[in-house]
């Protein structure tokens, strides 16, 4: 792999040079209009609170070999602060005219150890507080493993116990102020739970990521807000230790700052058997992909 060290804001025609063998040459039309491209590698360092990233990466296909490069990041705030050195991360790297940066970018918080040591979380909890540890995202069809948490009525809820039906999973707060996270996952689930209410299948299960603030009365009165079938849609809570514990299963990071709590974003489908049929780390997806989803894991 090559190492291309180049310092912003150049513009990439001149960070890439043919003659610095950086990239292979792409035809100036696809720079002009803007085109994007699949980005995988590992996070080396962070700067500017998480807006430049320097990543070595693997070759982008049709557009540059695997190389280290620093690129700006053009991204939510909360998954910029969510970045650290270490971070195994996917992305889209866009190329406009003579500007680039990465979007889009998902990390499940993927670390790479020292040699000779052990790996250093990149979300390390502040002293005191409880956060879930990467690394441990069960894969696309394996087995979830079991849990209980309470339910907004107080009743304790363990994943078996939905088994025989496929269950949608996301995690947010009560409290997140920003609109296009939570309050949009509530939403989409929200139109899922409509959707679902003339089918005979399906139960829905939102986890809090913010469990000492989110108590069961707390989560009750959300869920009522958002007009939830109790039968069929279960908002859970716990302690801060089981609540993490059923996060990093499903590759989910949250740490509490400035009294907020950032977290990286992840909707999921668990088939009848309890295995992960699907997951989504982007906001991308609609209540129809989910519907669709569910429908399949019946058949798995």
């Amino acid at each position: 792999m090559s190492v291309c060290k180049v310092f912003l804001p150049l513009a990439l025609a001149a960070a890439l040079l043919p003659a610095a063998a950086c990239r292979q040459r792409v035809p100036a039309a696809a720079a002009e209009a803007g085109k994007r491209f699949p980005l995988k590698g590992v996070i080396r360092e962070v700067e500017d609170g998480g807006k430049r990233v320097t990543v070595e990466h693997e070759a982008v296909p049709g557009y540059m070999e695997g190389m280290t490069m620093p690129f700006p990041v053009k991204d939510a705030r909360e998954v910029a602060a969510l970045l650290r050195p270490g971070d195994r991360i996917e992305a889209t790297l866009v190329v406009e005219k003579d500007k680039y940066w990465l979007e889009k970018i998902l990390t499940r918080g993927f670390v790479t150890a020292p040699a000779g040591g052990s790996a250093a979380g990149p979300d390390a909890p502040a002293k005191g507080e409880i956060a879930p540890r990467p690394n441990l995202g069960v894969a696309v069809g394996d087995a979830v493993p079991d849990f209980a948490l309470t339910d907004q009525s107080g009743q304790r809820v363990r994943l078996s116990d939905l088994a025989g039906e496929p269950v949608a999973v996301a995690f947010l707060y009560t409290r997140c102020p920003i609109a296009t996270a939570c309050p949009m996952t509530t939403a989409k689930f929200s139109q899922l739970d409509a959707m679902l209410a003339g089918k005979n299948f399906g139960r829905l299960v939102t986890v809090t990521v913010d469990p000492v603030n989110d108590t069961p009365r707390v989560l009750a009165d959300f869920a009522a807000k958002a007009g939830a079938q109790p039968k069929r849609w279960k908002f859970l809570t716990g302690s801060p230790e089981a609540v993490a514990r059923v996060a990093e299963s499903f590759g989910v990071l949250y740490r509490t700052e400035r009294g907020q709590v950032i977290h990286t974003q992840a909707v999921a489908v668990v088939d009848p058997r309890g295995r992960l049929a699907t997951i989504y780390y982007t906001d991308d997806w609609k209540p129809e992909h989910l519907l669709r989803d569910m429908q399949k894991a019946r058949g798995a």
